[in-house]
Parts: structure tokens; C-alpha cells; sequence
């Protein structure tokens, strides 16, 4: 092959690669993209259940948009505004940061009942929440 034609395959390969790094979105897993409510929280003590506090429909709910940022609707206090930001899904952990770039909670999760059910877990607590 003449080096003209070992150029133009090399420059295709390149483009090919760059538009494959700039073209991919954050990791996101699209069972869990939506509005959840929570319906409870449970506090975990050397895991185990430790009290459980139940929510009413709306009063706490998440948003996983497809372009990998999520935005929350807490109880007032203690954000009345409600928090933002971004979230990257690895397998089954789901590390939430704020807008800001800070941490915001790592999750274990799982969907279930065909997509209706999710479950976040950490150390401290496990979020049941739903969706129609």
C-alpha cells in the first residue's frame, strides 16, 4: 500500500476513536431514568433495620434524566428548594454529586416489580421508592 493510503486509514482510525469519546454520554442505565417517590426510608444499624419512616405520595421524589443529572424534591427543611446535580451508574452503584461537584450519596440499587420498584442502599439506610 502506498503511505497515502496508511495516512488515510490512520487519520480514519482517529476520527472513528475521538468520535467514539466525544459522541458517548456518562454512564447511565436507562431502567433507572424517571421520577421516583420515595415511599420509605429505613436506618440501618450494623445492617439491620433500625426504624423506618414512610413518605406520602410527592412529599420526596428523585428525577434521573437521560443526560446523567438528577433533580430531587425533598420534605421541608431541610432544602426546601430541593438539590440537583449529576450521577454516573457502574453496574449497580449509583454515586450521586451535586451541582457543585461535591459527593452527594453512593448507592447500591436494584429496579424491580418489572421497572416499578427501586431500592437505594447504603451503609446507613435503604430508599424504597416507586413509580407507575
Amino acid at each position: 500500500m502506498k503511505s497515502g493510503c496508511w495516512l488515510l486509514i490512520v487519520i480514519g482510525f482517529i476520527f472513528l476513536v475521538g468520535l467514539n469519546a466525544t459522541g458517548s454520554s456518562p454512564k447511565v442505565t436507562p431502567q433507572l431514568i424517571g421520577t421516583w417517590d420515595y415511599t420509605s426510608m429505613t436506618a440501618l444499624k450494623n445492617g439491620k433495620p433500625f426504624g423506618t419512616v414512610h413518605f406520602q405520595p410527592g412529599q420526596w421524589t428523585v428525577t434521573f434524566n437521560q443526560d446523567a443529572t438528577w433533580i430531587m424534591k425533598t420534605p421541608s427543611p431541610p432544602n426546601p428548594q430541593g438539590l440537583n446535580g449529576s450521577y454516573e451508574v457502574h453496574e449497580y452503584n449509583l454515586d450521586m454529586n451535586l451541582a457543585n461537584g461535591k459527593p452527594y450519596d453512593k448507592y447500591r440499587f436494584t429496579v424491580e416489580q418489572d421497572g416499578k420498584m427501586l431500592l437505594l442502599t447504603t451503609k446507613e439506610h435503604t430508599i424504597t421508592a416507586s413509580r407507575e
